[in-house]
């Protein structure tokens, strides 16, 4: 199989209802999140931030995205999430991604619109789709840890951005943030029922992570069609290999902790809740 894109992918899921999106960050990640979505005969989007990429290496991380692709047995879309660099994005095009997320939401509305109209005139020329942001998302991926009423996306603007820059899919301003929330998080399905109105492109929530599942369905049903989550993989994991580590002992070789796939299992689970939460 080759890499849809957010659109095609979008297609084979039916409403109400949302495509589950995990962010990765090592091959167990991403071992996981496939094995999820073949156990639940799911299409699947898997993605990887800029931030993350500074760790490892686009080239790594676009490889073992598009292996996965090839070798799933669910659509795959392959998305480049929340970046803000106009040369790392067309990298990530040549180097097979097939859906990008320019994140331009930190700049002055004419701005943002003029830094996603120049991803989008690029990707859609080579087939690839793009999702932006509009109003600010909090939390660790901004490196921002607080919003206000200010943050939030207006719908009337929102429906003018979709006009002015041709994106496949909108991240709006909506209540959620980046990571484990420190409260109860407001989250505005209202707004998003008055966004989807206006829009006629698939709405992305982000910030999804931490939210009880009463939540995740309503903002669903008000009209997000696309689910990030990302903290709550990486804590599983983390928790699970803290727990081998603990009761193992003694090892004399990486390999034996390796066969264990310990890692890929507490993946699989969390995105198989996800995924399950996300049938309306």
């Amino acid at each position: 199989m080759y890499a849809l894109t957010l659109p095609q992918l979008l297609e084979q899921v039916k409403r109400p209802g949302a495509a589950v999106a995990f962010n990765f960050i090592s091959l167990d990640d991403m071992l996981g999140i496939v094995k999820a979505a073949e156990v639940e005969s799911v299409p699947v989007i898997i993605q990887v931030t800029q931030a993350a990429l500074a760790h490892v290496g686009i080239d790594y991380m676009a490889a073992v995205g598009m292996a996965a692709a090839r070798r799933a047995r669910v659509p795959v879309c392959l998305h480049l999430d929340h970046a803000t660099d106009f040369a790392l994005i067309m990298q990530g095009i040549k180097l097979g991604f097939s859906s990008v997320m320019i994140d331009a939401s930190a700049l002055a509305y004419e701005e943002n619109v003029k830094a996603t109209r120049r991803v989008v005139d690029v990707a859609h020329s080579v087939g690839v789709s793009v999702e932006a942001e509009l109003g600010r998302i909090g939390g660790r991926e901004d490196n921002a840890m607080g919003d206000g009423p200010d943050w939030l996306t207006d719908p009337d603007q929102a429906e003018q951005f979709i006009a002015e820059t041709g994106v496949d899919a909108l991240a709006p301003s909506v209540g959620t943030a980046h990571g484990i929330y420190t409260g109860t998080p407001a989250v505005r399905f209202d707004l998003i029922r008055a966004i989807a109105v206006r829009v006629d492109k698939p709405l992305v929530l982000h910030g999804g992570s931490d939210l009880p599942d009463e939540v995740v369905r309503e903002a669903i049903r008000s009209g997000i069609r696309k689910f990030n989550v990302g903290t709550d993989l990486r804590i599983a994991h983390a928790r699970s290999l803290k727990k081998m580590f603990d009761s193992v002992g003694d090892v004399s070789a990486s390999h034996a902790l390796a066969a264990r796939q310990t890692g890929i299992e507490a993946v699989c689970e969390e995105a198989r809740k996800k995924i399950r939460m996300c049938r309306v």
